[in-house]
C-alpha cells in the first residue's frame, strides 16, 4: 500500500472522525499500532492521541484566555464524568479560529473552536457539543474506525472495488455520527444540562450553511453535508422524544 497503516489511519480519522481536519501527521518511525489486536489498546489509543495532540498545537494557535479556558473545561469535566470511560484524562484545547469547528482525538483530547463558542447561546449547546466527542471515546471509535480501514484496504488489494469499499466505510461513519450525538445527549443530560442544546446548536448552524453557504461542524461536501446534519437532526428529535417520553 502507498502509506503506513499508521499513517493512513491518522489522516482517515482527521477527516471522518474529527470533522473536516485534514493533516498528515508523521508519527515517529519507532512506533507502531499492533496490527494482530482486534482493538487499539487504552495505552496505544492515548499515545497515538498525543501524536495528534503535538501536530494540532504546531498547527493552530491556542487562546491562552484562562478564565475562558475554565469555564469551558469545567463543561468538559461534567460530561466527561457521566461518561463510561470516566478514567479518561479528557482535555479541551480552544483553537483560534473563526470557523465553526469541533473535533476530538484519541484518547480523550477535545478541540473546540473560538468560532464556535462564540456561536453557542448557552451552556447546554456547548455541553451537546463536548458530550459528542466525549461518546467517540466512549464508543472507542477510534479502534472500530482503524479495523474498518484495515479491513478496506485488504479488499481492495484483493481487487474489490474502491467505490464499494468508500461506500461501505462512509455507512459506518454516519452511524458512528448518529451514536455520539444520542449517547453524548445522554451524557450531556446526565451532567444536568438540556438535552436540547445539541440539537438547539445544529439546526441554527443548518441555518446558516443553508442561507450563507458556510461550510464549518461535521460539513463533508455541498448538499451531501446539508443531507448529512438533516439526517442528524431528525434521528436526534426522535431521541429525545423518546427521553421527554420517559
Amino acid at each position: 500500500m502507498a502509506l503506513p497503516k499508521r499513517l493512513l489511519y491518522i489522516s482517515i480519522v482527521s477527516a471522518a472522525i474529527c470533522f473536516a481536519i485534514e493533516w498528515h501527521c508523521n508519527a515517529d518511525s519507532d512506533w507502531q499500532l499492533d496490527d494482530s489486536s482486534p482493538v487499539i489498546s487504552d495505552e496505544e489509543e492515548i499515545e497515538l492521541g498525543k501524536h495528534v495532540d503535538e501536530y494540532i498545537r504546531h498547527l493552530f494557535y491556542l487562546e491562552n484566555d484562562p478564565e475562558f479556558n475554565e469555564v469551558v473545561n469545567n463543561i468538559v469535566q461534567r460530561v466527561a464524568a457521566v461518561s463510561e470511560r470516566n478514567t479518561l484524562h479528557f482535555t479541551c484545547a480552544i483553537l483560534q479560529s473563526l470557523t465553526i469547528n469541533a473535533f476530538s482525538a484519541p484518547g480523550g483530547h477535545i478541540y473546540l473552536t473560538y468560532g464556535l463558542l462564540k456561536f453557542a447561546q448557552t451552556e447546554d449547546e456547548v455541553a451537546g457539543i463536548v458530550g459528542h466527542e466525549v461518546a467517540h471515546a466512549s464508543l472507542r471509535h477510534v479502534s472500530k474506525l482503524y479495523h474498518e480501514v484495515s479491513e478496506t484496504i485488504s479488499r481492495h488489494e484483493k481487487g474489490i472495488d474502491s467505490a464499494t469499499n468508500l461506500l461501505l466505510l462512509n455507512d459506518h461513519l454516519e452511524e458512528f455520527e448518529q451514536d455520539a450525538d444520542t449517547t453524548g445527549v445522554s451524557y450531556a443530560q446526565k451532567a444536568g444540562f438540556n438535552p436540547k442544546g445539541l440539537l438547539d446548536f445544529l439546526e441554527r448552524h443548518l441555518n446558516v450553511i443553508i442561507h450563507k453557504g458556510m461550510f464549518g461542524m461535521f460539513s463533508i461536501s455541498g448538499s451531501n453535508s446539508n443531507f448529512a446534519i438533516n439526517s442528524r437532526i431528525n434521528h436526534l428529535k426522535e431521541y429525545i422524544s423518546a427521553l421527554e417520553k420517559e
